[in-house]
């Protein structure tokens, strides 16, 4: 079950197989159930999920219970409420099973205490910021250039997994519109 997650360990570091087996040994896999919440609102973040078979989202409740979607996961992708994990300071959003999932699950301390034993390891670190960093900017991008039909023809274009895969109101969550806007969307492409 860690072997996709061994092999992006390897394409991204120098580590060698006797840091590598260390590193595995922290991960440990857990199965979850659709809808099944991992993080709620106002926990502190204490793992980060690798995906992979499945999909986790990140998302917020407002005040008038409306959602909004901010990144989907799907299989060889991390995922965590990363400010939370890092600053310690509880979360303000959620992180559900949007699919029943099986995910391997490394703690705070493990993940801290690797960066501290093994340097190499900074340089996973810094990949799982830089891409939730590009991810965050490009999604801001798009909320602040595009409308709702040019959002979701890109999403079409670049990830049509995610149309596949989601029902239409993760999908409108996602995209920041109601789902009557996304059906309006559908019926007109």
């Amino acid at each position: 079950m860690k072997e996709i997650l061994a092999a992006l360990i390897q394409k991204k570091t120098t580590i060698k197989e006797e840091q590598l087996n260390e590193i595995l040994a922290c991960f440990k896999p857990v199965s979850v159930t659709k809808n099944e919440l991992l993080l709620e609102k106002d926990e502190t973040a204490d793992r980060i999920f690798f995906i992979n078979k499945g999909c986790l989202r990140l998302y917020y409740s407002n005040s008038d219970h409306s959602i909004s979607t901010r990144f989907m996961a799907f299989e060889n992708t991390f995922l965590t409420s990363i400010v939370s994990f890092i600053s310690r300071e509880p979360s303000p959003e959620y992180i559900e099973a949007v699919e029943n999932s099986e995910l391997l699950v490394i703690s705070y301390h493990d993940f801290f205490h690797l960066r501290k034993t093994i340097p190499e390891w900074d340089k996973m670190y810094i990949y799982i910021l830089e891409y939730g960093l590009t991810v965050i900017t490009s999604k801001l991008s798009s909320l602040l250039t595009q409308n709702a039909a040019e959002r979701y023809r890109n999403l079409l274009k670049n990830n049509p997994e995610l149309i596949q895969r989601l029902s239409n109101a993760n999908l409108a969550a996602y995209l920041n519109i109601s789902p009557e806007t996304l059906s309006r969307i559908k019926s007109q492409i």
